[in-house]
C-alpha cells in the first residue's frame, strides 16, 4: 500500500498546484473544454494525470461491473418473476418495488455511518467488502431457488439483500468520485462523465448477457452470470483498490457530529421518512384509499423538505427540495404501462404484447445508447451552460417522453403506419434515456460545488436519499391512483382493465410534472455549470466558525 500512498500524495500535490496556480488551472480548464469526448485516450490520460490511476481503476470495477452490468442484469429478471411466478398485479408490483428500494432510501444513513464510524481506520473499504459478500450470497440463492406465488416474502428478502450491495456500493464508491470532483471543480464534470460512461457501457454489456437467459426463459442463468462481477468487486474492495486515506489518530466522531449536527439531523429525517414510505406498502388501505394515501405522502414530503430547508445552507436546501418536489410531481404509474405493453391478448386484446427480450433487452439497449448521447450532450453543451437551462431541458424532455406512451396506447402510431416496436423505442427508449441522464448529472454537479469534504459521503447520499424517498412516494401515489381510476390486472384469472390508462397518464405524466418548471426559477441558483464555488464554501465555513 506504500505505492498507493505515493500515488495519493502525488495526486494531492497536483490538485494543490492546480488550485494555487491560476494559469495552470486555466490551462486545465481549457484542455477539458477543448478535448473532444471521442478522443478516449487523451480524455483518460487527462483524468489519470489529475485523479490518479487507482481511482479510475476502482470506478471501472464498481461502475462497469456492478452499477452497470450487475444492476441491469438483475433488473431484467424483475418483470418475469413478478408476472410469471409471483403473479403480482401492477399495483402489487409497484409496492414491491418500493419495499426492495429501501436500501436506496437509506443511502444518507449509510453515508453518515461511514463518515462517523470508520472500520479499521477506513470509512469505505470494509463496508464495501461486507456488502459485496452479502450481495454475492443473495445472488447465489436467487440463482438456485425456484420461486412460486407463495414465496413472495422470501423473494423480497433476497432482492433486498442484492439491493444493499447495489445501493450502498453505488453510494460509497460514488461518494469518493463526488469528493474528487469537489477537490478539482474545474474538471470535476469530466470525472463524472467518465463514471457515467463506464457505467453505461457496463449496462450495455450486462444487458447483452441478460439476453441469453431471457431468450431461453432461464432467469436463474442471469443470476449465475452476475456472480463473477460481484465476486471481483468483493475482491477489489477488500484488497483496497479504492484510494482512500486512513483516518488520523486525532479523528473524533463526536466532534464531527457536533460540527455538522444540522446535516445529520437531515439524514435522520430522511431515514425516518424512508421508513414511513416503506411501511405504507404493508398496509392495503394506502392502495385503496387515495385520500389517505395523498395526505400521508404530502405529510412525509412536507416534513422532509421542511427539515432540509431549516437545517441546510440555502443553496443546498433549495436544490434538494426542487429534486424532491419534481420527483413527487411525476406520479409514477409505470407498471400499469408495463403490463399493458407486455401482457398477452387475454389481458390486453389490442396491446403490443412485447416479449421480455424486446422490452428488457432491445429497448434498453436503445435507452443506453440514448444515455450515451445524453452524456455527450451534457459534456459538450450543458456542462458549461446555465444550471437553470439544464434543469429546464430535463423537465421538458421527460414530458415529451410521456407523450410517446399516450401516442402508442391510443394506437395513433398504427394509424400513421409506425409499428409498435419502433414507436416504443423512439419514446421510452431514446427520449426517456436522455431524460434519465439529464435528471441526475446536473444535480450531482451542482451539489459537488457546495459540499464539505469531511462529510462528502453524507452530502452525496443526501441527494440520492431525497431522490429515492421521493421516488417511493411517487410510486405509492401511483399505486393508489391506479386503483382509484379502476386499473385492474389479475394475472391469476386473466382479468384486466386499462380503460382509464390514458387520462391517468395525461394527469400523472404531463400535467403534474409541468408544475415543476416554475420552481426551477425559484429554487435553482442562477449559476453556470463550470463555476468554481469553493471560495464561497470556505467563506461560509469561516463565518460559521466566528459565530
Amino acid at each position: 500500500m506504500a505505492t498507493s500512498k505515493r500515488d495519493d500524495d502525488a495526486r494531492g500535490a497536483r490538485v494543490r498546484a492546480d488550485d494555487d496556480d491560476p494559469s495552470s488551472a486555466a490551462s486545465a480548464s481549457a484542455r477539458a473544454s477543448c478535448a473532444p469526448l471521442s478522443d478516449v485516450v487523451a480524455f483518460h490520460e487527462r483524468l489519470r494525470g489529475v485523479f490518479g490511476w487507482q481511482l479510475l481503476a476502482f470506478v471501472f470495477s464498481a461502475d462497469f461491473f456492478v452499477k452497470g452490468a450487475a444492476k441491469h442484469m438483475i433488473s431484467t429478471t424483475s418483470l418475469p418473476y413478478a408476472q410469471r411466478y409471483l403473479k403480482f398485479s401492477a399495483q402489487a408490483f409497484q409496492r414491491f418495488e418500493v419495499l426492495v428500494s429501501f436500501p436506496w432510501m437509506l443511502k444518507p444513513f449509510m453515508g453518515m455511518v461511514t463518515d462517523t464510524t470508520p472500520v479499521f481506520g477506513y470509512r469505505k473499504r470494509y463496508y464495501l467488502a461486507t456488502f459485496a459478500v452479502t450481495g454475492l450470497v443473495a445472488i447465489i440463492v436467487l440463482a438456485t431457488k425456484t420461486f412460486s406465488s407463495d414465496d413472495a416474502t422470501w423473494y423480497t428478502v433476497f432482492v433486498l439483500a442484492t439491493n444493499m450491495l447495489l445501493a450502498f456500493g453505488d453510494s460509497l464508491a460514488g461518494a469518493r468520485v463526488f469528493e474528487a470532483m469537489s477537490e478539482v471543480q474545474r474538471i470535476g464534470g469530466d470525472l463524472m462523465t467518465y463514471s457515467w460512461t463506464v457505467a453505461t457501457v457496463g449496462s450495455i454489456f450486462g444487458t447483452l448477457l441478460a439476453y441469453i437467459g431471457l431468450s431461453r426463459g432461464d432467469y436463474k442463468l442471469i443470476f449465475w452470470l452476475v456472480t463473477p462481477f460481484v465476486a471481483q468487486f468483493a475482491f477489489t474492495t477488500a484488497y483496497g483498490l479504492l484510494p482512500e486515506e486512513r483516518v488520523g489518530s486525532d479523528f473524533n466522531a463526536h466532534a464531527l457530529a457536533k460540527k455538522y449536527w444540522n446535516v445529520f439531523v437531515v439524514t435522520i429525517t430522511i431515514t425516518l421518512a424512508s421508513v414511513g414510505v416503506v411501511s405504507m406498502q404493508l398496509v392495503d388501505a394506502f392502495e385503496t384509499d387515495l385520500a389517505l394515501c395523498v395526505s400521508t405522502c404530502f405529510g412525509i414530503l412536507l416534513i422532509m423538505t421542511g427539515v432540509v430547508y431549516a437545517h441546510l445552507e440555502r443553496d443546498e436546501a433549495c436544490l434538494l427540495i426542487y429534486v424532491a418536489v419534481d420527483r413527487v410531481l411525476g406520479v409514477n404509474v409505470r407498471q400499469a404501462k408495463t403490463y399493458w405493453y407486455t401482457e398477452g391478448a387475454k389481458c390486453v386484446p389490442d396491446g403490443p404484447h412485447f416479449s421480455y427480450v424486446f422490452y428488457s433487452v432491445t429497448t434498453f439497449l436503445f435507452s443506453l445508447g440514448a444515455q450515451m448521447i445524453g452524456i455527450w450532450l451534457f459534456q459538450k453543451y450543458l456542462s458549461r451552460s446555465k444550471i437553470r437551462s439544464v434543469f429546464l431541458a430535463c423537465a421538458l424532455t421527460k414530458v415529451i417522453a410521456k407523450l410517446g406512451d399516450i401516442w402508442i396506447i391510443l394506437r395513433w402510431n398504427i394509424d400513421m403506419g409506425i409499428d409498435d416496436r419502433s414507436a416504443y423505442v423512439m419514446g421510452e427508449g431514446i427520449i426517456e434515456g436522455i431524460a434519465y441522464v439529464l435528471t441526475y448529472m446536473p444535480a450531482n454537479a451542482v451539489l459537488s460545488k457546495i459540499v464539505d469534504k469531511e462529510v462528502s459521503c453524507t452530502m452525496y447520499t443526501l441527494l440520492a436519499g431525497v431522490v429515492n424517498v421521493a421516488s417511493g412516494v411517487a410510486l405509492t401515489l401511483g399505486s393508489a391512483s391506479m386503483t382509484f381510476v379502476g386499473i385492474h390486472t389479475d394475472l391469476v384469472h386473466g382479468h384486466c382493465n386499462f380503460d382509464q390508462l390514458i387520462p391517468l397518464l395525461i394527469v400523472c405524466g404531463i400535467i403534474l410534472p409541468l408544475f415543476s418548471i416554475p420552481l426551477i426559477y425559484v429554487l435553482i441558483p442562477d449559476w453556470c455549470m463550470h463555476d468554481d464555488r469553493s471560495g464561497s464554501i470556505e467563506e461560509s465555513v469561516k463565518a460559521e466558525e466566528k459565530k
